[in-house]
């Protein structure tokens, strides 16, 4: 029953327009952030629900990301799905796609650097050369 209210609540979220106020991602300076380490970022997304947006080039999607402790992640937006495998490397999250909705397969894994602003499940996604692209807005334990 729990699994079914995070998925309706889930859906509502990305077919909603206005559920939260959307920083502009290219303003946020990581220097004022706290860049997490390799424990806390299994700790905080090992078995969750995570909802959040990204912003790349001008196009800003909302995202949920479900990721399990074995390893496992699917990944989906209004436009697409992916599932595959993530992980944790140098103090960074990762993540390789090996089942997407538009055929493209990644063939090395991907990997971001974490920070939060010390906001409970508020966190920021940065690439070196392409900034902070996304921020998560609410983490939801899928296991008590």
């Amino acid at each position: 029953m729990k699994k079914l209210l995070i998925l309706l609540f889930s859906f509502f979220l990305l077919s909603s327009t206005s559920v939260f106020g959307q920083e502009d991602l290219s303003k946020v300076n990581i220097d004022d952030l706290k860049r997490l380490s390799n424990s806390e970022i299994i700790s905080i997304f090992s078995n969750t629900l995570e909802m959040g947006y990204q912003s790349y080039r001008g196009v800003t999607t909302k995202y949920n990301n479900y990721t399990y402790s074995n390893g496992d992640f699917e990944f989906e937006t209004s436009s697409h799905t992916e599932s595959g495998k993530w992980k944790v490397y140098e103090n960074q999250i990762c993540w390789k796609s090996t089942l997407k909705s538009n055929g493209i397969i990644d063939k090395m894994f991907q990997c971001a650097l974490v920070y939060t602003d010390f906001n409970e499940g508020e966190y920021y996604f940065y690439i070196p050369g392409i900034g902070v692209y996304g921020k998560s807005t609410a983490i939801i334990n899928l296991i008590d």
